[in-house]
């Protein structure tokens, strides 16, 4: 990220224009000399989207151009890139017709159960009759071991009956869960965009192979936009302090912007941390053909001075021989160094300066 830091020495205290009516004492701690920095840096898109395909694959369709919008809902997801699904169609199919299958032989299996439990019950009522004969002596062991043997076989025929409903109803689950996967496979071929995003890039074309991982299309949210300023931990620590002053380099035109995050991780080498300052779009005054991606940005903050000077107006200011020096209320003087000047005062350091001092007039 290309920036330009410019330092400015400046006051906390504002201009003489601003302060018509100079106090008879001041107090010169009050008023440190500060640090302008000035940063500069180029917008981008807050978010950006790139689609790929998971396989190899071809391309049959791509719907959208570099520059269009993806209509929609907001929130939605839109069909951008369509690629050749056509086994996995057929694969489908099959698996819909087994599902079908699965479910004929589950309703036949249904039926032999229906058929086989009318059966037990005619064999159990002819096992009951034929037992009682048998106790009275008017049926012969063979009889009962013949009513017996069809009242087990009765029960067998339902148990296998209920098995093969069993394994129909697990095929008709296995078929749709091949169904669900085949579909899966489908749904992966169709490469979607959230609505509202701008194409920024196009690189497939119908008939296309797409390689796995390889970016097919590129999007942008141009909702917002952010720049990336490498700061120091000094400057950092006074960004919560106060609003920034943040305007276009072109226009000079302000700009709202907000810290939206600070790196925890500072560069090995000039162990600035990373500032990203988000700005909505439509804090940004666009002209055809402008999307708002790389206009120049310009971030000023202030920093105290760690010269330690400080703002003293000229009225409290006198000369003694080739000495400047301020007079305090308890009558004591004191020799500061001037550093700069303005149509206000001196900015000088204060040398041994008490930081309570309170200064009057010589």
């Amino acid at each position: 990220m290309f920036y330009t830091l410019f330092l400015v020495l400046s006051i906390a205290s504002p201009p003489e224009s601003s302060i018509p009516d100079v106090p008879k004492t001041w107090r010169p701690f009050d008023h440190p000399a500060i640090s302008m920095r000035v940063f500069s840096a180029y917008s981008r898109p807050n978010r950006v989207l790139s689609i790929s395909s998971e396989t190899p694959q071809r391309v049959t369709r791509v719907h959208f151009e570099e520059g269009d919008l993806i209509p929609g809902l907001p929130g939605s997801m839109v069909v951008a890139i369509e690629l050749d699904a056509a086994v996995e169609k057929q694969l489908l199919t099959s698996a819909r017709i087994a599902i079908e299958i699965s479910k004929s032989d589950e309703t036949r299996s249904a039926l032999q159960i229906s058929n086989a439990e009318t059966a037990s019950r005619i064999a159990s009522r002819e096992l009951v009759r034929v037992k009682d004969l048998h106790s009275k002596g008017d049926a012969s062991d063979s009889d009962l071991d013949r009513v017996v043997l069809a009242d087990e076989d009765a029960r067998v025929v339902l148990e296998m009956a209920r098995l093969s409903r069993m394994d129909a109803a697990a095929a008709v689950r296995a078929a749709s869960s091949e169904v669900a996967v085949i579909e899966a496979r489908i749904d992966k071929l169709i490469l979607r965009a959230p609505s509202g995003w701008r194409v920024e890039q196009r690189m497939v074309e119908p008939g296309q192979g797409a390689a796995p991982g390889k970016p097919l299309m590129i999007f942008a949210d141009l909702s917002s936009f952010e720049i990336e300023i490498p700061m120091s931990e000094e400057e950092v620590t006074v960004l919560g302090k106060g609003p920034l002053k943040i305007e276009r380099v072109s226009t000079r035109d302000p700009i709202e912007g907000i810290v939206e995050f600070v790196g925890a991780i500072p560069d090995p080498i000039t162990h600035r941390r990373r500032v990203v300052i988000r700005i909505p779009a439509e804090e940004l005054d666009l002209e055809p053909p402008e999307t708002g991606g790389g206009i120049e940005i310009q971030v000023t903050i202030e920093v105290p001075d760690d010269s330690g000077g400080v703002k003293i107006p000229h009225r409290f200011l006198s000369r003694r021989l080739e000495q400047w020096v301020v007079t305090t209320e308890a009558g004591n003087i004191h020799v500061v160094t001037p550093v700069r000047s303005d149509t206000v005062g001196w900015i000088v350091l204060p040398g041994n300066l008490p930081p309570s001092a309170v200064l009057v007039e010589p």
